[in-house]
């Protein structure tokens, strides 16, 4: 027994020659342990070297180690630190799917390949904004909001411009993502936006069909019977009309380029301009109010830029809308602001009003706006100072198809609300 146990001496170790032996992975130190709390236990009653043998020849360590495969904790330890590692590269990239749009974006992100100059210009702003969150110098001389205002908008153009799948391209592309971003603006900032990078509006582009073959298109805007009508003392070209312009369904406030304002008022005119290009708004402020007092208002033209305009108010000739207070009120200004927002109108000048209105036609794109408004059932024929024809019957084709107010059993004329109002019976 002594001479095979020589033969053979590897799984009859001595426990200090567990010491000595490579460590085995992270194993090893466990099974030394085990194995020497597992002598001391049964020492008492194994006193003989060959009793001891047998119970570390039993362990046989070394060929379970080299032989054997991981414990399966260890399998499970090592696969979960291999699912840290995985998730760890991956996470970013899972962030990125999940929030659908990243933190920051790169400057290929803001100059999309083959992009219009225009367009580019206006990414390339947006991308100088992200960094230094200043607006680009000459904006203030085509809008009319400050420059806490612009710094918002091109905030909103940012996070709108990130969402955009894919990015703008086209000077369409562009002039929609601005005028939907900033649709709860100025008319007249978003139309100063738009000329600032040479921009076209969306509505102005998509607003009338195209051509028949062999016939020019009419023009979008300024379009006006060739003839004017009798009666009429002068005519008006309006700039571009502001949302907020549209009291109600019946009158508009629009502004002329004019040349003969009073000299003080273009010297107020002339200052106000220096002192927002010096960033000087509270001067700029004080000099726009006193060009309100005299009725004039500096006002981007077409391409953008700011002229010195008068204020006239028009009351539409020939219809009464209902009150914003009335049923369907609020659908007639609705309907007239969607007629005009951001046009330029010829006005047909018949009088002035007690009120200093000025009682006239509108005429956009060859569209005749009284017309519109009676045909959508929108306005009655105001037959006590308009005894047209053709506006009795534009009326009775919307009171026929119950388009608009005429879709109620029986409803009331304005001219007859405003009378039970004045005498407290509304």
């Amino acid at each position: 027994m002594r001479s095979s146990a020589a033969a053979n001496p590897a799984p009859h170790l001595h426990l200090a020659e567990l010491n000595s032996f490579p460590p085995p992975r992270s194993c090893l130190p466990f099974l030394v342990r085990r194995a020497e709390t597992a002598l001391r236990r049964r020492a008492h009653c194994h006193s003989s070297r060959r009793s001891t043998q047998n119970q570390l020849h039993s362990l046989q360590i070394p060929e379970r180690i080299s032989h054997g495969n991981p414990p399966p904790t260890s399998r499970r330890v090592i696969l979960l630190l291999l699912l840290v590692v995985v998730l760890g590269a991956m996470g970013n990239s899972i962030y990125k799917f999940l929030c659908g749009v990243c933190s920051d974006l790169s400057d290929a992100a803001f100059q999309p390949h083959g992009a219009d100059a225009s367009v580019a210009a206006l990414g390339r702003d947006i991308l100088e904004f992200q960094r230094t969150k200043q607006v680009p110098e000459g904006l203030s001389r085509h809008v009319v909001s400050s420059a806490a205002a612009q710094a918002n908008w091109y905030k909103k153009l940012q996070v709108a411009w990130k969402k955009a799948r894919p990015a703008p391209t086209t000077p369409e592309e562009a002039g929609r993502l601005v005028v939907l971003t900033l649709k709860n603006h100025q008319k007249a900032d978003v139309d100063g936006l738009l000329a600032f990078y040479g921009l076209p509006h969306p509505n102005e582009a998509g607003s009338a069909p195209p051509p028949a073959a062999g016939h020019h298109a009419p023009p979008a805007q300024h379009s006006a019977p060739a003839h004017k009508p009798q009666g009429v003392k002068f005519e008006l070209h309006t700039l571009p009309v502001d949302a907020k312009a549209v009291a109600d369904g019946d009158t508009v406030t629009v502004y002329v380029d004019t040349n003969d304002a009073p000299s003080e008022i273009k010297k107020a005119a002339a200052e106000r301009t220096k002192a927002r290009a010096a960033r000087n708004y509270p001067t700029a402020d004080a000099l726009q109010k006193t060009i309100a007092a005299a009725g004039y208002r500096m006002v981007p033209n077409a391409k953008g830029v700011e002229v010195l305009a008068k204020k006239y108010r028009i009351r539409l000739s020939g219809i009464d809308a209902p009150e914003s207070a009335m049923p369907y009120g609020k659908e007639a200004t609705e309907a007239l602001l969607k007629l005009v927002e951001g046009k330029c109108l010829t006005v047909h000048v018949y009088n002035t009003d007690r009120y200093g209105r000025s009682v006239g036609d509108l005429h956009v794109g060859g569209v005749f706006v009284q017309e519109q408004m009676l045909k959508k059932g929108f306005a009655w024929h105001y037959t006590a100072y308009d005894k047209r024809p053709e506006l009795a019957k534009w009326q009775s084709q919307a009171q026929a198809a119950r388009k608009g107010l005429w879709a109620a059993s029986k409803p009331q004329e304005p001219w007859e609300y405003r009378k039970a109002k004045r005498n407290g019976n509304a």
